[in-house]
């Protein structure tokens, strides 16, 4: 009786192994997960511009789909990337309420991570305790907007821990003023154990 159940967990976990070991390396690698949300209260039905840092990488770069995979959840909003003085960004012409987002994931070995954002300085890894700040327009002052970004890396550390973590950018604001203005961001790291 013995043998057969030590028989039997030898087969169980050898076939566990042989699954775990025979995962691609993305699997076990995991993904880079970028959430990108906006939510602008406004007391007006009129027309209003905002513009907002938009995902980068290390070296500058911007997600290539990121304009033409951001959704809409509620409002009607028109996009387009400018260049202005702080930089690249997002630009929305939008009126009333509005909420947007953009979410999406890259396996980790296409190295496709998007952990920074334009016009924005003070966030330069985890160990950074400087506030940070970010350039942010808006056309009117008589809105509020509550902004969330994050790029997490989600990997399995073994077959049973799940590990990773990664920046996370944060303000939600009433916006008393018109025009270009720098702000202060909540910027911190996500750690998954």
């Amino acid at each position: 009786m013995i043998v057969s159940v030590v028989i039997v967990s030898v087969i169980i976990l050898a076939a566990f192994v042989y699954w775990y070991h025979s995962r691609s390396s993305s699997e076990r690698n995991g993904t880079y997960s970028h959430e990108y949300s906006l939510k602008v209260e406004a007391n007006t039905t009129e027309e209003y511009i905002i513009r907002l840092p938009v995902p980068n990488d290390s070296s500058g770069r911007m997600p290539h789909d990121f304009l033409s995979e951001l959704e809409v959840i509620k409002g009607v909003a028109v996009f387009a990337l400018g260049d202005y003085e702080n930089e690249t960004c997002l630009e929305i012409r939008a009126s009333g309420y509005l909420e947007i987002e953009w979410d999406k994931a890259y396996p980790a070995s296409w190295n496709e991570r998007y952990g920074n954002l334009t016009m924005t300085t003070g966030a330069e890894g985890w160990r950074t305790h400087d506030p940070c700040y970010s350039w942010i327009y808006s056309s009117r002052n008589d809105i509020k907007m509550t902004f969330y970004y994050s790029s997490i890396h989600h990997y399995m550390a073994s077959p049973w821990f799940a590990s990773g973590g990664g920046p996370t950018f944060y303000f939600s604001e009433y916006f008393y003023w018109q025009g270009w203005q720098q702000i202060t961001i909540d910027y911190g790291w996500l750690i998954i154990n």
